[in-house]
């Protein structure tokens, strides 16, 4: 696995694109291209001291320019919808070789790092053979514009061509320590063991500690991601390649720090439909509506079973609402996913495809890596909400008869659908509708399978005059009277009752009908007298719409009834 990312990354991936010139992979409408580059990672910014400083997400990942990797810094401050590059992160001692970095904000003071401050670090060394590769941390103080170097969490004790050092992860223990996690094959009698050292000012590290070494000689636990969970304890996903065929497990603390026995390689991840994850996994937590544990994500590069490999290859999300990630997992879809992957890892193709949740979980943002038409790994991006199944959502809406100026009212009932779990917005439009339509309440916010009811009210005007409404209160509009109807009340009454005499009862009422006078009538633009047949049929279409993903909606239309 890891062998093809040592040294020779840029000229393998230069030698695959010459042996696969003409491959090409199908344009995914659901992701977007970023940058060319591997290895990706995010985080939302949410530790700052000034609030207006949060929410952006920042993105690092690994590219080569010059025979040398760099590290390219990009930042949305659009909640993930469009990117820019905003810094970069530089060595000389780049040029030895650079893999597998991982980005963290400190959710807490750390010695002189104030809460808030970013940190990178990668594996530094891997093309040098006669020298100890290095995992070496970078700060950043303004949200990921520029970078200085931090310290050493760890050195090797050999020269490269004995072992190396990869794969770092960062945590801040219960006890307020920064954990920094990798990946050793330096040991002696281990083909690789994933190790962890502390530190309290994020300069000066302890001696390592084992945290998953197995006790099979062969075994190669690596690529830890580490999450705090809200019940105090710790998730660790990572790969266990050698006999086990880089399956994915994991394991759990109770601190942050405590992973004994250090020989147990804890338990595989499975799905529901006897599916797991080969090669590269990472995990994300969330705090979904609804569910006391929240929520974690996982994601591998391949997706395995019993059967072979899985149909939801490059496009499925393993989640776990436990406590703790026991139990078997749920699946969902992938927020930037595959097309035709295979069940051969790569070093490109959904290489350790980092998952970030937004907007208080209802969201999953991700990253991945996959070859262009020309063969060039580049990083994408997508997102996609957080449901077991597309969401959906049935909405019925009861008939409303209502009097002019009067006031009537209706149910209107939602029922969640495929998982659904978020805020709805409600509105209402009625064309030609004259009066006010309100909600008694317009948002209705769903934790569970339960239905919700909002009663509509609508109010008439005091006329059929032509208006519209969409959840807020139009003006009334008044019907408009013959010139007849101008004349005093009193003459009125007078001519009537001269004409009454004069031709009777019948020709009046034709005179009356001629003129309008007597009807709730409106004017047209050209003068001309309408009087539309009571009672008046208008379509209300009300429409429910999730307030962070606007995909997420449904209609239903049902009918007002206006009586004079």
């Amino acid at each position: 696995m890891r062998s093809l990312l040592r040294g020779v990354l840029p000229r393998l991936l230069c030698i695959f694109a010459f042996l696969t010139a003409g491959w090409a992979t199908p344009a995914l409408a659901q992701r977007t291209m970023l940058a060319q580059g591997m290895y990706p990672r995010a985080v939302q910014l949410s530790h700052n001291a000034t609030p207006a400083n949060n929410g952006r997400i920042v993105v690092s990942f690994t590219t080569f320019t010059g025979g040398s990797g760099i590290q390219p810094i990009y930042a949305s401050d659009d909640n993930g919808t469009t990117f820019s590059q905003i810094g970069t992160i530089t060595d000389p001692l780049f040029s030895r070789g650079l893999c597998c970095g991982t980005l963290y904000e400190l959710p807490q003071t750390v010695g002189a790092l104030s809460a808030g401050t970013l940190l990178w670090a990668g594996s530094v060394g891997g093309d040098t053979p006669a020298q100890p590769m290095q995992i070496r941390i970078y700060k950043s103080t303004d949200r990921g514009a520029t970078w200085s170097y931090l310290s050493n969490c760890a050195t090797g004790t050999v020269n490269r061509s004995a072992g190396g050092l990869w794969e770092p992860e960062f945590t801040i223990a219960a006890n307020g320590a920064l954990v920094c996690f990798y990946s050793d094959e330096t040991i002696p009698g281990f083909s690789q063991m994933l190790q962890q050292v502390t530190s309290t000012d994020g300069i000066h590290w302890s001696a390592p500690v084992r945290t998953v070494a197995s006790g099979l000689q062969a075994d190669r636990p690596g690529m830890a991601v580490v999450r705090k969970l809200p019940s105090g304890r710790y998730f660790m996903t990572f790969e266990l390649c050698g006999p086990a065929g880089c399956t994915v497990f994991y394991k759990t603390s109770p601190d942050g720090i405590n992973w004994t026995p250090a020989s147990s390689v804890g338990a595989r991840v499975e799905s529901e439909d006897g599916h797991w994850f080969l090669h590269t996994p990472t995990v994300a937590w969330a705090p979904l509506p609804g569910l006391p544990n929240g929520r974690i994500f996982l994601i591998g590069q391949i997706e395995s079973g019993t059967t072979g490999i899985g149909s939801g290859n490059g496009n499925v999300v393993f989640y776990n609402d436990t406590a703790d990630g026991s139990g078997k997992w749920k699946t969902m879809a992938a927020p930037a996913p595959i097309a035709g992957l295979t069940g051969t890892s790569n070093v490109c193709q959904n290489y350790s495809p980092p998952l970030l949740p937004l907007a208080g979980g209802t969201t999953l943002f991700g990253l991945t890596t996959d070859y262009d038409a020309s063969n060039v790994c580049r990083v994408y991006f997508g997102k996609v909400p957080t449901y077991a199944s597309s969401p959906t959502l049935a909405l019925s809406a009861d008939a409303i008869g209502v009097s002019l100026n009067q006031s009537a009212s209706g149910n209107v009932t939602v029922s969640p659908n495929g998982g659904y779990l978020g805020t709805l917005k409600l509105t209402v439009s009625i064309p030609g509708f004259n009066g006010s339509a309100s909600f008694d309440r317009d948002t209705l916010t769903f934790t569970g399978t339960a239905a919700q009811t909002a009663k509509l009210t609508l109010r008439s005007g005091t006329s059929t005059a032509s208006a519209s409404s969409s959840g807020g209160g139009s003006g009334f509009g008044f019907a408009s009277l013959p010139a007849l109807a101008l004349v005093g009340a009193a003459p009125l009454m007078l001519l009537f009752s001269a004409l009454r005499s004069a031709v009777g009862v019948l020709s009046l009422a034709a005179i009356l009908a001629l003129t309008g006078c007597g009807n709730a009538s409106r004017g047209d633009s050209a003068g001309a007298i309408v009087s539309p047949p009571l009672p008046t049929k208008y379509t209300a279409t009300i429409t429910a719409t999730d307030t962070t993903n606007a995909a997420i909606k449904s209609t239903v239309t049902t009918q007002v009834t206006l009586y004079n």
